[in-house]
C-alpha cells in the first residue's frame, strides 16, 4: 500500500506537526504540574488544607481548552465560588468535611479528566502519524484464497488479476469492425414515425440539428476562461484522466494566465474545426484502470487540451440533442400510453360525479420520466453533470434525489415496487423486465453510431469530425508508436462523448418500445427496466431484443432477468416469452413471491472481500476509511433506501443484515467493531480502556468519525408504514366511500342541475338526453380509468413512495448545558448536528462528560482540521477483482 504521505501537502503536515508539538508540550507541561499539585494534596494535614492545594493548583494550572471564554468563565466561576465555601467552612460547624471532601473528589475528578484529554488527543496524532507512515504493517495478515465463489448481480468476477485477458478482449473488439446494415437501419426508424404526426415532429428534429450544427461551427472564440473552468470540473469529476493529468487540471483553475493561453489554442483550433485531427502518430496508450467499485476498465490516456476542447464541442451536442428529442415525449399524440378516456366518457364522468378527470398516478409517472429519467445520462450545459452513476456527494445532492444518478436509481427503484403492489392489487398480475447491453460503448458498431445520426438530422460535415474522433489511434503498450491501430468499432468510455453517441442510439430503442408495444421504457445509460401488464412487457421485451439485432447490439445474458407476478391462473406461454435470472437493483432482489429481499450471497461474498481489504489496511484511520466507504455508503445505497412501498420487513432485514455482517466479520471479537479495534489500539499504541464514544465521535470534536451503520435506520425506523398493503386496503375503502358519497349526491339532483350537466359534458347533441333517465353509473364504470384519474389512488401512490422522515432523539434538560458549552467550544449547536450525530453524540453524552469533562475529547484550536478535511474526501476503492 502506498504511503498516504503523499496524499498531504508540504504545508498540511507541516500545519499539523506544528500543533501536534504545541500538543505535547502542553501535556507535559500540565502532568508536571498535576503531579505535583497531587502530592502536595497528599501531604495536607486534613481535608481543608488538602481542598486549598487542589483549589490553588485548579485555578494555576493551563487546561486544553482553556481561552475559550463560555468554559473560562464556568471554571473561574466553581473555583470562586468553592473559595468562599471553604472560607466559610473556616468559621461554620455546619460545613461538614463530606462537603469538603466532595468539593475536593471533584477537583481530582476534573484534572483527571484533563489527563484523559490530552492522553487521547496524544493517541489522535499518533494515529495520524501511523496513517502517514509508509513502513505501517497490515492489520491483518491473511492468505489469499485461490478461489472464490462468484459474485453475482452487478459484478463480473475474476479469479485473479488477468489484465492480459482484457486486454486481448478489448482489441478484439475494438479493431474488428462490425458492419451493420445502415440502410437496414434507417428503414427500422423510418418505420417508427410514419403517421403524419410523428413524420412532422421527425421533420422538425432534423432542422433544428441542422441549424444548431451550423450555429456552432459558425462560434467565434467559444473558449474563455469561465468556458474552460466548466469543462475542467467535469472532466475532474469524472474518471477520463489519469491522476497525473488531474492534477494539472486543477492547478489551470487557479492561473488566469494559463487560462488565456490555453483559451487562444483551443479558438485557434475550433476555426479550424473541419482539419482536427488527434494528433497522435504514436498512438494514444489504452490501460487497464481500476475504478471506485473495483472494476478494471480500459481507459485512454487523453491529452489534456484535446480533452477539454472535445469536452466542450460533446456536451453542446448533447444539450441540443436532448433539447430537441425531448418533444417526442412529451407529446401526447406521439408518445405512446394507457388508454385515455373518450370524450363521451369524459362527458359521462362529468355528469355522474360533477367534476372533470383529475390527473393520475400514469400522468405523474409520465411527468417524472419527462423531467428526470429521460436521457438522464445526457448533460443539458457544461454546468450539468449528467452522470448516470454519480453519488449523493452533499446535503443538497441527498436531499434532491433528481440531482444525481444514484438518487434517480432510489427514486425509480421506489416507482418500481410502488408500482407492483399498485398493479398486482388492481389488476392480479404484473411484469418487471431488467437487462443491460453487453460492452455497450466498447462494441457500438460505428456504421450503426452513424446511421442513427444521419436519421436525427445531423450534417454530414458534423459526421465527419465524429468519425474522425472514434477512429481514433491507439496502442496497447506504454511504448510510443509500438503497434499503433486505429479503432474501428466502439467509442471511448466516461467522457461526454460517450454519453452524446450513446444516448443517441439509445433513445431509438426507448421510442421503439413505446411506439411497438405502448409502453415507456426506463432507462439510466444503457441499464433497461420494464414494469407493468405481462403482455405489453412481454412485447416490449422482444422488441428489444429485435432492435438490438438491427443495430448489431448485444444483450447482456448476465445481467438480464424477469419476475411475473400473479395471484392465479398463470400465463406458461407468456412466462416463456419473458428473459431468465433475477431483477436487482444493488443487493435488492424482486422475489417471485413479489417481496424485495436483499440478495444474502451478494452481500456474503462482498462481506469476505471487505474483511480482506480491511485486513490489508496499513493503519486504524485507513481501516476506518475503508470501513466508512463500505459499510457506511456502499451497503446503505446498494440495500435500497428505506420507504413505504417496502415497509417495516425492509428496515428490519437491513438491520439484521447489518447485524449478521458485523458477526461475520467480528467473530472471535463478539461480532464487535469497537472490541476489534480497541484490541488493535492496544497491540499497535499500547493504550488500553479506550470508550465507545472515541471511536464514533465526529473528528471536528476529536473522535475517529467511525460511522454505525445501524443509526441511519434506527433514526427512520419508526416512521416506515409496517405493511404496504395496509395502504392499498385504506385507498379501497377510500375510493368506495368516494363513489357512495358521489351516488348520493347525483340522487339528490335536480333535474335542472342534470340538464346542465348533460350539457356541460356532453353537449347539446340529441342522442345524449337518453342518460337522463340512466341510474348513476356502475362501479366499474367509475373505477375504469384508475391510475389515469384515481384521486385516490394518486395519494396510495404518493404515500407508497414516501421516504420516511427522521425522527430526532432530543436532549433532556440534564444535557443541554453541555451541548451549549460545546457550541462555545467548537462552534456547533445541537441543531447543527445530523441526525446521525445527534443520535450518537446524546448515547454517548454521558460518557464523554463522565471521562473528559465535556462533549469533545481535543481542543479545536489543536486538532488538525486540514487534515480531517482531506481525509473526508478521499476516495476508497473496492478491492474486488472484476473488470467489464
Amino acid at each position: 500500500m502506498a504511503s498516504e504521505a503523499n496524499f498531504l501537502s508540504q504545508t498540511l503536515q507541516s500545519i499539523t506537526t506544528t500543533k501536534m508539538r504545541e500538543q505535547n508540550k502542553r501535556r507535559k507541561t500540565f502532568e508536571s504540574s498535576k503531579a505535583t499539585v497531587l502530592k502536595s494534596a497528599a501531604a495536607a494535614s486534613n481535608d481543608r488544607a488538602r481542598l486549598e492545594v487542589l483549589l490553588s493548583g485548579f485555578k494555576d494550572l493551563s487546561f486544553s481548552n482553556k481561552g475559550v471564554f463560555y468554559v473560562d468563565e464556568d471554571r473561574t466561576n466553581h473555583a470562586r465560588n468553592v473559595a468562599r465555601y471553604l472560607e466559610q467552612s473556616y468559621r461554620d460547624p455546619s460545613v461538614s468535611s463530606s462537603i469538603i471532601q466532595g468539593f475536593a473528589g471533584n477537583f481530582r475528578q476534573k484534572l483527571d479528566q484533563e489527563s484523559q484529554r490530552f492522553e487521547f488527543a496524544d493517541l489522535y496524532y499518533r494515529l495520524l502519524g501511523e496513517w502517514t507512515d509508509a513502513s505501517s504493517k497490515p492489520l491483518e495478515q491473511s492468505e489469499q484464497k485461490e478461489e472464490e465463489e462468484e459474485l453475482d448481480g452487478s459484478f463480473e468476477h475474476v479469479q485473479k488479476y488477468d489484465l492480459e485477458k482484457l486486454r486481448d478482449k478489448f482489441a478484439g473488439v475494438v479493431f474488428t469492425p462490425l458492419e451493420t446494415d445502415e440502410v437496414e437501419i434507417d428503414n427500422y426508424l423510418a418505420s417508427l414515425f410514419q403517421d403524419d404526426h410523428a413524420a412532422k415532429l421527425l421533420e422538425e428534429i432534423r432542422k433544428s440539428n441542422t441549424e444548431f450544427a451550423k450555429e456552432l461551427k459558425k462560434r467565434t472564440a467559444p473558449f474563455d476562461s469561465r468556458t474552460l473552468k466548466q469543462c475542467i470540473q467535469a472532466l475532474l469529476r469524472n474518471t477520463l484522466l489519469n491522476d497525473d493529468a488531474k492534477n494539472t487540471l486543477s492547478e489551470f483553475t487557479t492561473n488566469e494566465v494559463v487560462l488565456d493561453e490555453i483559451a487562444d489554442v483551443l479558438n485557434l483550433r475550433f476555426a479550424d474545426l473541419d482539419n482536427w485531427s488527434w494528433e497522435a502518430d504514436e498512438g494514444m496508450y489504452y490501460e487497464p484502470r481500476r475504478q471506485l467499485n473495483g472494476k478494471y476498465r480500459i481507459m485512454m490516456d487523453m491529452d489534456i487540451l484535446q480533452a477539454i476542447f472535445l469536452h466542450y464541442i460533446a456536451v453542446n451536442w448533447c444539450s441540443q440533442l436532448k433539447l430537441a428529442l425531448s418533444c417526442l415525449p412529451n407529446d401526447n399524440k406521439f408518445w405512446r400510453g394507457p388508454k385515455k378516456m373518450t370524450e363521451e366518457e369524459k362527458g359521462r364522468y362529468r355528469y355522474f360525479t360533477g367534476s372533470h378527470p383529475t390527473a393520475g398516478v400514469s400522468t405523474k409517472e409520465m411527468e417524472t420520466f419527462c423531467e428526470t429519467f429521460f436521457m438522464s445520462a445526457m448533460p443539458s450545459s457544461l454546468l450539468d453533470s449528467g452522470d448516470p452513476y454519480g453519488e449523493d456527494k452533499d446535503a443538497e445532492a441527498a436531499a434532491d434525489e433528481t440531482k444525481t444518478g444514484l438518487g434517480m436509481r432510489q427514486m425509480f427503484l421506489r416507482q418500481l415496487a410502488t408500482d407492483v403492489i399498485i398493479r398486482r392489487s388492481l389488476h392480479g398480475e404484473v411484469a418487471v423486465v431488467q437487462s443491460d447491453l453487453q460492452w455497450y460503448a466498447t462494441g457500438l458498431p460505428h456504421s450503426t453510431l452513424f446511421a442513427v445520426l444521419r436519421f436525427w438530422g445531423v450534417p454530414e460535415d458534423w459526421i465527419s469530425l465524429f468519425r474522425k474522433y472514434a477512429e481514433a489511434p491507439l496502442r496497447m503498450t506504454a511504448t510510443p508508436g509500438e503497434n499503433v491501430r486505429t479503432r474501428k468499432r466502439g467509442i471511448p468510455i466516461t467522457d461526454a462523448f460517450e454519453t452524446l453517441f450513446g444516448e443517441s442510439v439509445l433513445f431509438c430503442m426507448d421510442v421503439a418500445v413505446n411506439r411497438l408495444s405502448d409502453m415507456t421504457l426506463i432507462r439510466f445509460h444503457d441499464d433497461l427496466f420494464l414494469s407493468g401488464e405481462p403482455l405489453q412487457c412481454a412485447n416490449a421485451w422482444e422488441t428489444i431484443e429485435g432492435f438490438v439485432k438491427v443495430l448489431g447490439l448485444d444483450i447482456n445474458t448476465s445481467k438480464t432477468g424477469s419476475v411475473y407476478l400473479y395471484n392465479a391462473g398463470r400465463d406458461d406461454d407468456l412466462l416463456a416469452r419473458f428473459p431468465k435470472g433475477p431483477v436487482c437493483m444493488g443487493m435488492l432482489q424482486l422475489t417471485p413471491e413479489g417481496d424485495w429481499a436483499i440478495d444474502q450471497k451478494q452481500v456474503a461474498a462482498h462481506v469476505r472481500q471487505l474483511q480482506k481489504q480491511l485486513g490489508q489496511c496499513n493503519s486504524i484511520i485507513s481501516w476506518i476509511q475503508t470501513w466508512n466507504a463500505c459499510m457506511g455508503r456502499f451497503f446503505q445505497d446498494t440495500f435500497g433506501k428505506p420507504a413505504n412501498c417496502f415497509g417495516q420487513a425492509h428496515v428490519d432485514a437491513i438491520l439484521e443484515t447489518h447485524a449478521s455482517m458485523q458477526r461475520q466479520l467480528f467473530e472471535t471479537h463478539g461480532g464487535s467493531v469497537t472490541n476489534y479495534l480497541r484490541e488493535q489500539i492496544l497491540e499497535r499504541f499500547e493504550v488500553d480502556k479506550v470508550p465507545d464514544s472515541f471511536f464514533f465521535l465526529p473528528e471536528e470534536f476529536g473522535g475517529l468519525g467511525l460511522q454505525n451503520p445501524f443509526i441511519p435506520f434506527f433514526v427512520l425506523k419508526d416512521n416506515v408504514l409496517k405493511s404496504p398493503l395496509d395502504r392499498i386496503a385504506e385507498f379501497r375503502k377510500d375510493e368506495k366511500r368516494a363513489y357512495k358519497e358521489a351516488s348520493e349526491d347525483f340522487v339528490a339532483l335536480s333535474d335542472a342541475v342534470k340538464q346542465r350537466r348533460v350539457r356541460e359534458g356532453l353537449g347539446d347533441r340529441s342522442e345524449h338526453p337518453a342518460i337522463l333517465s340512466e341510474a348513476f353509473f356502475s362501479f366499474e364504470e367509475y373505477t375504469a380509468y384508475r391510475e389515469q384519474h384515481s384521486y385516490e389512488l394518486l395519494g396510495a401512490f404518493d404515500d407508497l413512495m414516501r421516504k420516511p422522515i427522521v425522527q430526532d432523539v432530543y436532549p433532556v434538560k440534564e444535557v443541554l448545558p453541555w451541548f451549549a458549552e460545546l457550541s462555545h467550544s467548537h462552534g456547533t449547536s445541537w441543531y447543527q448536528l445530523s441526525n446521525e450525530n445527534k443520535w450518537i453524540m446524546n448515547m454517548y453524552a454521558e460518557e464523554l462528560k463522565q471521562r473528559f469533562g465535556a462533549l469533545s475529547i481535543v481542543d479545536k484550536n489543536l486538532l488538525p482540521s486540514g487534515v480531517m478535511s482531506m481525509l473526508k474526501t478521499k476516495k476508497v476503492t473496492w478491492q474486488l477483482i472484476i473488470w467489464e
